[in-house]
């Protein structure tokens, strides 16, 4: 296919937060792999046309929506991506929240569950369309400054960014607050931003999750439970074959040995105990102050 150039919308939607806890110990590290897989997993399930997905980039997704030639079909592709940009966001937290809050584990991952961020980073730019070895591409310069963009300034990790060319394109029509911002980067020079704060998303989606009704806070629980069970022998599989550490082979017999001998007794627990235990926790909680979690 010859190669051509195009508008397009990219999308970056990358998680962080997790890299520094998954050497900790050999559960850490399947239930890290486990965790970010699912999380993926959950926001592929909103990407359908016009986005497509270029690329997983281990912890970040790759997608954009190319222009369809004509200026209707391009105000629709811009309206469809406007709507989808803060699915990312609320599909990640309704997955997230549950696991951080019912699972028993104490891995250095599930621990620290509430340090996993969410950043997307959109801008609205021309790339040129090829393929190489039967697969197609894209690439150019505003390919580049998008993931430029994902190293930046911003105190925060957890936030959309629009470059303003998204921001013109997308953002100006969405019901949200951007504060807007300059990065700085060679060949690029400066590059103004405006961004979308989440802080304190995560906190309304756990108030909302606990706020459920009891048969759909139980439902919600048996979904984590669930994705969790198939999860964690799809990531021990894995962390087997390519361990993130130097492990051997005995030790890692034996840690699949304890795991599927515990994995039955401790799906039942989550499921059948973890609903009431966990509510009953949240309510101390709020007798005591929200200042003690």
């Amino acid at each position: 296919m010859d190669a051509r150039e195009r508008q397009l919308v990219v999308i970056l939607a990358d998680i962080s937060g997790y890299t520094r806890f998954m050497l900790d110990n050999q559960m850490s590290a399947v239930h890290g792999q486990q965790i970010i897989t699912a999380l993926i997993e959950t926001m592929l399930r909103e990407v359908d046309i016009p986005l497509q997905l270029q690329e997983i980039e281990g912890d970040a997704l790759f997608l954009y929506a190319a222009h369809p030639g004509d200026e209707a079909g391009w105000q629709d592709v811009l309206a469809q991506v406007r709507s989808k940009l803060p699915r990312f966001f609320e599909v990640f937290f309704q997955e997230m929240v549950p696991a951080a809050e019912a699972t028993p584990c104490h891995c250095a991952i599930c621990k620290n569950l509430d340090e996993l961020k969410l950043k997307v980073i959109v801008h609205v730019g021309r790339a040129v369309f090829h393929t190489i070895a039967g697969r197609a591409q894209i690439s150019g310069a505003d390919v580049i400054l998008a993931h430029r963009l994902l190293k930046n300034s911003l105190p925060n990790r957890e936030y959309l960014l629009m470059t303003e060319s998204a921001y013109r394109e997308l953002g100006r029509e969405m019901s949200a607050d951007f504060e807007e911002g300059v990065e700085s980067y060679d060949a690029f020079g400066s590059v103004k931003t405006y961004v979308q704060r989440l802080d304190g998303a995560v906190e309304r989606e756990r108030t909302s999750f606990y706020a459920l009704p009891s048969k759909d806070f139980a439902a919600r629980v048996r979904d984590y439970a669930r994705v969790a069970g198939l999860g964690q022998f799809r990531a021990l599989g894995e962390q087997v074959r390519r361990p993130a550490a130097p492990v051997s082979w005995l030790r890692r017999a034996g840690f699949v040995l304890r795991l599927v001998l515990e994995s039955p007794f401790m799906l039942a627990y989550i499921v059948l105990v973890q609903p009431g235990r966990i509510r009953a926790r949240h309510s101390a909680e709020r007798l005591r102050g929200p200042s003690l979690r």
